[in-house]
């Protein structure tokens, strides 16, 4: 019922109005709203058939109305065949679809049959109920829309309209947001913007190759070209990885949420990238520990900062002597300073549940004597500031930042702008976490000089990884006794690091004494 709708008992016929062209005739009709989207004439008829007789002449003569009232206030006439650049865009498409199922949706089933229709004739077919009738007037307008695009593009816009607008096409982005909405509870807040980030993404991709935005159009193969449309893009292996992470982690949801039936895209889309990933890596230098070399350039040089260039030296030097990560250090407190009962045992810091990265990370790791100085000279100054504060920061001089609001975001910029200075190009293959890569280092050469305290499972458990072996992460205690740990931290500095290395850690804290 193209073009037509039905008020009352009586026919009529609705002519749509351009939508660059409403604020234009809302004008010269004088509208309320200054808007006018459509303009609607009677048929003057009951009878279908004859209102199908009719409609194309009430369509012409309201156009020719139309011009006629634009020209006499100097404004041009409608143009048929003009259309909007964006009208076809893939998020249009979606937008109308769900405007137009909203509409479809709430409509009433209840709507007398026209008059005078008799089953078998060509009127058959003719709208039987209110919902029936917008449907109707739903497809007129999307496929008068249609029509005035490219064919190829008519016919995608046609059918994502309809296809949502019908129930038959699932849009994503409001699947997305009941993801993220629910992830929100789960994720840390930089995870949830990569999700965001690489759902915006994705949805670029589909608008360049002229896929409409919607569940059923993604399968095994856009999945596959998705990841080489990334690669082709210059995005690295590691990158593109994670990408394609947060799809399927986006796509087991929506599996979960009964919103798809078939099996995830998105699984096994990684292949090959880990390899890609290495041979990256290797192009830019691989990960590793600080050499001897430029360990001592790095504890014995003066950061440019005045004001955090102790804080930078400090957790530099508690990296090297705990494994712990930057953020790990930065957030220590007063009440996560272990203080033994018995003095001849080691003191220690506590990595708690907030700040670590994963289960494993919880643990309590001993204070070498070296880094205890560097940790109660740091406590005696938060507890002159902020006495009887178990909250009191350790290293106030890094406040919260980043994505996920952690102290360990201020101190990374300022140690990647020291190290560069102190190590220049030579540096390469180096960050902060090459502090725990060489406590790693340590306690292996520990080992090998005859520390048995340094085992796989102590080392793990010190570095807060998970044990490989199913015997240490299964069946094996989750806490050894503390004097073990001991062992193994002072093994290590006594004969894990080397001497030179050792002594300038030693003239450091002497320094720091005077």
């Amino acid at each position: 019922m193209r073009n037509m709708l039905k008020r009352g008992n009586s026919y009529s016929v609705r002519f749509n109005v351009p939508e660059d062209r409403r604020a234009d005739v809302g004008k010269v009709f004088g509208a309320k709203s200054g808007m006018k989207d459509e303009i609607v004439r009677t048929l003057g008829t009951r009878d279908y058939r004859e209102a199908v007789k009719r409609r194309d002449a009430a369509l012409a003569a309201i156009r020719k109305e139309v011009n006629a009232k634009l020209t006499d206030a100097n404004l041009p006439p409608l143009h048929g065949d003009y259309v909007p650049n964006w009208w076809a865009a893939p998020e249009k498409a979606v937008e109308a679809g769900l405007h137009y199922k909203k509409q479809i949706d709430q409509a009433s089933e209840a709507y007398e049959p026209c008059e005078g229709i008799v089953p078998g004739t060509i009127a058959e077919g003719a709208p039987t109920s209110e919902k029936e009738h917008i449907r109707a007037v739903v497809a007129d307008l999307v496929l008068e829309a249609s029509e005035k695009l490219p064919p190829a593009e008519g016919l995608r816009y046609y059918n994502t309209v309809m296809g949502i607008a019908e129930g038959q096409e699932t849009p994503l982005e409001p699947l997305a947001e009941r993801w993220l909405a629910d992830a929100r509870r789960l994720v840390s807040n930089g995870l949830l913007k990569r999700h965001r980030r690489v759902l915006a993404i994705f949805l670029e991709y589909l608008d360049s190759v002229g896929v409409a935005r919607v569940v059923q159009k993604v399968d095994k193969r856009q999945a596959r070209r998705f990841r080489e449309w990334l690669i082709a893009q210059g995005k690295e292996a590691n990158t593109v990885n994670s990408y394609l992470s947060s799809l399927r982690s986006f796509w087991t949801w929506l599996d979960d949420a009964g919103e798809v039936s078939d099996s995830n895209p998105w699984s096994g889309m990684s292949g090959g990238l880990k390899k890609l990933a290495k041979k990256d890596a290797k192009a830019r230098g691989e990960k590793r520990p600080f050499t001897d070399d430029e360990l001592l350039l790095l504890l014995k040089g003066q950061p440019s900062s005045r004001q955090r260039a102790q804080m930078i030296k400090d957790v530099f030097r508690l990296g090297l002597l705990t494994g712990a990560r930057q953020n790990e250090l930065c957030s220590l407190t007063r009440g996560r300073v272990v203080v033994p009962d018995d003095p001849a045992e080691l003191w220690g810091v506590e990595v708690t549940e907030d700040v670590s990265k994963t289960e494993n990370s919880v643990r309590t790791i001993p204070l070498h004597p070296l880094a205890r100085e560097i940790v109660e000279r740091r406590l005696k100054d938060c507890t002159s500031q902020l006495d009887g504060d178990l909250d009191a920061s350790l290293f106030p001089e890094c406040p919260p930042g980043g994505e996920d609001n952690k102290r360990g975001w201020t101190f990374s910029k300022d140690f990647l702008r020291y190290r560069k200075a102190v190590l220049g190009d030579e540096g390469n293959g180096t960050d902060f976490h090459s502090t725990r890569r060489c406590f790693s280092t340590f306690m292996e050469v520990a080992r090998a000089n005859g520390v048995t305290a340094c085992t796989d499972l102590v080392i793990d458990h010190l570095i807060g990884h998970k044990a490989e072996r199913l015997a240490a992460n299964t069946y094996a205690a989750k806490q050894l006794d503390w004097s073990l740990y001991s062992e193994a931290i002072l093994g290590m500095v006594e004969k894990g690091m080397s001497e030179k290395v050792r002594a300038a850690m030693l003239d450091e804290s002497q320094k720091e004494a005077r």
